[in-house]
C-alpha cells in the first residue's frame, strides 16, 4: 500500500482510535476496540475495483440502506440544501447519509469530525470540523479550523451544493429528563447556514440505535462509550438500516422563526417526527372492540332502486335544486319528502364510514336527528346515484322547538348558555360524506359547498356555520396529536373559548413539551401543518380535506371530543363567521351576485 495514501496502516489505526475517543493512546484503544478488524475492512474497500468509496464501504460491510421510493423522491435533485439528521450509530451515519444523497445527486458533502481528515479518500466527501471545540476552551487551532469550515460550507451552498450536517456533533446517548436514547442538544450551525444562503432544509431520520452495552458502559464512563463506537461500527455488518426522509422545509419557514435556538428545535422536531411514521394504530381496548364489532356488524343494506330515488327528486319543487353542472346536481330535502332517499343516504354513510375504520355496525347509519334536519344531497344525473351529502340544521328553528339537546353537536360537546347568543342565527353542518369512488375528485365536494352557499343566500339571516369535523382513524396517532396541539395553542384567543367543552376530552400523550414549543412557534398557519402530517403518514396524505376547506373560509377550531360511538374518532368543533370571510372566497361559492347580497344584508365591507 503506498505510504502517501493513508500514511500507513498503523497511522490509520491511530486515526480510528482517536475518533473512538483515545487520541494518542492507540495501544490502550487496542484493548477496547478491534483495530485489526478495521484495518482489514479498510484493505478490502481499497482493493475494490472502483477503489475506496463509501458505496464500496457499505457493500463490504453488507450494510443495506432501506429508503422507499417516496422518501428518495423527497431529496431535491438541484439547488442549495442543508440536510439535518439524527446521529444514532456513530461513524457509519456519515457514510450512509452521503451514499443515500449521492444516489440522487453528485454535489454532496458531509460535515464531519476533523480527525478523519487524515483519511485522504474522504476529502472529496467531507467538510471537516472540530465538534468538541467547546470542550477545549479557546483553542485557536480549533477556532480557525471551524471558521475555515464554515466559509467552505457557505461557498458550497452558494454554489448550489447539498450539505449534510449532524447537528448533535456526537452520537445519540441516554438523555435526561427525556429518559430515552436520542441526540444531545443540537447546535445551531445548520440554521445559521440556511439564513445566510437561503438554502432549503431537509430532515433525515435513521431508525435504530446502538446496543444496550454501548449505552450502559457510556453511562459508567464517557471514554468507554466513545471507545465502543468502533465495536458498534463493526456490529452494523450485515444489517439493514431504515432511513426516512421528510419534506423540504423552505428557507422562508426557517427565517420566519426569529430565534436560532427555536429554529434548530423546530428542525430537530421535524427530524424526530419521522420516527413516528407508522400505520394508524389503535389502543388495545379500541382494537378489541373493533374485532368484536366486526363479528356483530350487520351486512350493509342493499341499494335503493335508482328509478325510485330519481322519482322522489323529480317530485320536488324546482327551487330545491340549489346548484348543478353537467353531471351533478345539489338538492335540499327533508326526510318526509324523500323517505327512500334517506334510506339510501344512511346506507352510503355506513359504507363510507366503515371504509375509514368507523361506522355504526348497523345496516344503515341513521339517527334521530335525520328525521328533522335538512339534507343537502349531491346527485349524479346521468348515473342516477347519490354521490354524497351534508346534514344541515337551522339553530333558530331547532333551539325554539327542541332546545339545545335537539342539536347533534350537543351529543359531543357541552354548551354554555351564552354560546348561541354570541353566534346569532347559525347553520349546524355535519355527517358529511362523499362515497369512496368519488373521493379522489375535487369537483363533488366543491359543488356540495356551492349548494350550501346557495342555501345561505336564500336564508339571509344566517351568517355563521358550525359543526363537528372528524379526523378519521385513517390518520396516525401522531397526526391527530399534531392537529390537536396546533389548534389548542390558538383556541384561547377566541371569544368563545371555554364556552364549548368536550364530553370526552382528547388526551394526547406522545408529544413532549419541547416538541409542542417547537411546533407551535414555527407553524404559522394550517398549510404549514400539512407537511409534517405528510411526513408522518405512511401513504403521504396531508391534512383532512374538510379542515382545509374550513380554514379557507376562515374557520376556527374551538374544542375536540373523542366519539366513543364511532371508534373513538376525533371530532373538532369548528365555527365559521362568514361575515369575516374574504370576499373572493365568498364569491367562489356564492357567486358574485350572491356574495354581494350577503355582504349587503350583513353590513360587511366590500
Amino acid at each position: 500500500m503506498p505510504s502517501n495514501q493513508l500514511h500507513g496502516e498503523e497511522t490509520q489505526a491511530e486515526v480510528l482510535a482517536q475518533v473512538a475517543g483515545f487520541p494518542g493512546i492507540p495501544a490502550l484503544a487496542e484493548k477496547f476496540v478491534p483495530v485489526e478488524k478495521v484495518r482489514e475492512l479498510y484493505r478490502r474497500v481499497q482493493r475494490s475495483p472502483e477503489g475506496f468509496g463509501l458505496e464500496n464501504l457499505l457493500a463490504e460491510m453488507r450494510v443495506e440502506l432501506h429508503a422507499d421510493g417516496a422518501d428518495t423522491a423527497r431529496i431535491p435533485a438541484t439547488g442549495p440544501v442543508v440536510v439535518v439528521a439524527n446521529h444514532p450509530f456513530g461513524m457509519l451515519d456519515g457514510a450512509m447519509l452521503a451514499v443515500l444523497l449521492t444516489r440522487v445527486r453528485p454535489d454532496v458533502k458531509v460535515m464531519t469530525n476533523y480527525l478523519l481528515r487524515d483519511v485522504p479518500e474522504l476529502a472529496r466527501h467531507c467538510i471537516f470540523v472540530d465538534p468538541f471545540q467547546s470542550d477545549r476552551g479557546a483553542c485557536s487551532n480549533s477556532i480557525d479550523t471551524n471558521r475555515r469550515s464554515v466559509r467552505e460550507a457557505l461557498t458550497w451552498l452558494r454554489n448550489g451544493g447539498m450539505l449534510a450536517i449532524f447537528p448533535a456533533g456526537e452520537v445519540s446517548q441516554w438523555q435526561f429528563p427525556q429518559a430515552e436514547i436520542v441526540d444531545p442538544v443540537w447546535n445551531d450551525t445548520a440554521v445559521r447556514l440556511i439564513r445566510r444562503t437561503g438554502a432549503t432544509a431537509l430532515p433525515v431520520y435513521f431508525c435504530g440505535r446502538n446496543s444496550v452495552s454501548f449505552h450502559l458502559f457510556g453511562m459508567i464512563h464517557p471514554r468507554l462509550r466513545t471507545a465502543f463506537l468502533l465495536q458498534e461500527f463493526l456490529q452494523r455488518e450485515g444489517r439493514t438500516v431504515e432511513v426516512r426522509v421528510g419534506s423540504e422545509i423552505p428557507s422562508e419557514s426557517v427565517a420566519g422563526i426569529g430565534d436560532d435556538r427555536e429554529a434548530i428545535e423546530y428542525l430537530r422536531w421535524r427530524t424526530y417526527l419521522l420516527a413516528r411514521r407508522s400505520r394508524p394504530e389503535k389502543s388495545w381496548s379500541v382494537g378489541v372492540r373493533s374485532k368484536i364489532s366486526e363479528k356483530v356488524q350487520k351486512p350493509v343494506a342493499p341499494a335503493e332502486p335508482a328509478q325510485v330515488l330519481a322519482a322522489e327528486l323529480n317530485r320536488l319543487a324546482s327551487d330545491r335544486c340549489l346548484v348543478e353542472n353537467a353531471d351533478l346536481a345539489v338538492y335540499l330535502v327533508n326526510a318526509n319528502e324523500t323517505p327512500r332517499m334517506l334510506q339510501e343516504l344512511g346506507r352510503l354513510r355506513e359504507v363510507t364510514f366503515r371504509g375509514a375504520g368507523e361506522g355504526t355496525g348497523k345496516q344503515r347509519d341513521l339517527d334521530r336527528f335525520d328525521k328533522y334536519y335538512w339534507h343537502v344531497l349531491l346527485w349524479h344525473k346521468t348515473k342516477q346515484e347519490l354521490v354524497g351529502a351534508y346534514r344541515a340544521g337551522n339553530t333558530a328553528e331547532i333551539l325554539a322547538e327542541r332546545g339545545v339537546n335537539g342539536l347533534y353537536t350537543s351529543t359531543l360537546f357541552r354548551y354554555d348558555v351564552r354560546v348561541f347568543e354570541k353566534l346569532g342565527p347559525a347553520l349546524e353542518l355535519g355527517r358529511s360524506f362523499i362515497r369512496p369512488e368519488y373521493q379522489r375528485q375535487y369537483a363533488p365536494l366543491l359543488l356540495l359547498w356551492k349548494g350550501i352557499a346557495r342555501l345561505l343566500v336564500t336564508h339571509a339571516k344566517i351568517s355563521v356555520l358550525f359543526g363537528a369535523v372528524s379526523i378519521s382513524n385513517d390518520y396516525s396517532k401522531a397526526s391527530r396529536e399534531m392537529i390537536y396541539r396546533f389548534f389548542e395553542a390558538r383556541m384561547r384567543e377566541d371569544d368563545l373559548a371555554g364556552m364549548i367543552e368536550p364530553r370526552r376530552p382528547f388526551r394526547p400523550a406522545g408529544l413532549r413539551p419541547w416538541d409542542c414549543r417547537a411546533m407551535c412557534a414555527a407553524l404559522r398557519d394550517l398549510e404549514d401543518l400539512s407537511q409534517p402530517i405528510t411526513d408522518v403518514e405512511t401513504d403521504g396524505k396531508g391534512l383532512p380535506i374538510l379542515l382545509r376547506q374550513y380554514a379557507k373560509i376562515g374557520g376556527k377550531m374551538l374544542a375536540f371530543n373523542v366519539d366513543r360511538k364511532f371508534s373513538n374518532v376525533l371530532d373538532g368543533f369548528v365555527v365559521v363567521d362568514l361575515r369575516k370571510t374574504e370576499s373572493a372566497v365568498l364569491e367562489r361559492y356564492m357567486g358574485r351576485e350572491g356574495a354581494t347580497e350577503f355582504r349587503r344584508h350583513h353590513g360587511c365591507k366590500s
